[in-house]
């Protein structure tokens, strides 16, 4: 007596990463239907569990399908899932600051760990605290660009986001008060100055 044979498919799951678990085959279609099924991830230990997938990574699966009276059988494919685009949003994409003022903005939506730099720290320098970036002026005015960056994860790419900053010079303010009055015999400044900032 000939054994019969199984007829066996599946469709590897390939996708981007989403959050969301999947089973990493599907579409399974097995004859006869009633036949065993055994998952083994990697050349791994048999079981009948549908293997999982959810984070980055890639791996094979290997499906056996047996049963009395017919010829063993099995398939193995690649289940992969790839890294999501990251995300990074920035409350202000740019602004403009008078010495010595510093102005703010705020970081949402980052898949990662925050980092922040500054094309010309002469004209601006930029720090972070939490999802907060403080942009202070240097010392010369002009237009620097502020880069921030989500560092790439298991799941997500790094993606960055720029901030222009308008830097311009502070203003003095200056006012001078000639002396008037009467003869006294005594001596005068010519004039009273008051000047903002003092120094």
């Amino acid at each position: 007596m000939q054994n019969g044979t199984i007829k066996l498919e599946a469709t590897p799951y390939v996708g981007t990463y989403d959050g969301q678990e999947h089973d990493a085959l599907s579409n399974i279609s097995v004859e006869p239907s009633d036949a065993k099924l055994e998952y083994s991830i990697n050349g791994g230990k048999y079981s009948e569990e549908m293997p999982k997938i959810k984070d980055t990574s890639e791996f094979t699966v290997t499906v056996v399908a047996s049963k009395e009276g017919y010829k063993t059988v099995s398939i193995t494919e690649t289940i992969k899932v790839n890294k999501a685009n990251g995300s990074l949003n920035l409350s202000s994409y740019s602004g403009t600051i008078t010495y010595p003022n510093s102005t703010a903005f705020t970081v949402s939506g980052n898949t990662g760990a925050l980092s922040v730099s500054s094309s010309n720290t002469n004209i601006a320098t930029a720090s972070l605290n939490g999802n907060t970036v403080t942009v202070k002026p240097g010392t010369t005015a002009g237009k620097a660009t502020i880069t921030v960056t989500t560092e790439e994860t298991i799941n997500y790419t790094s993606k960055t986001a720029t901030y222009e900053a308008t830097v311009k010079n502070g203003s003095i303010d200056l006012r001078v008060t000639p002396y008037t009055g009467a003869y006294d015999g005594r001596q005068h400044n010519a004039v009273t100055v008051n000047v903002t900032p003092s120094d």
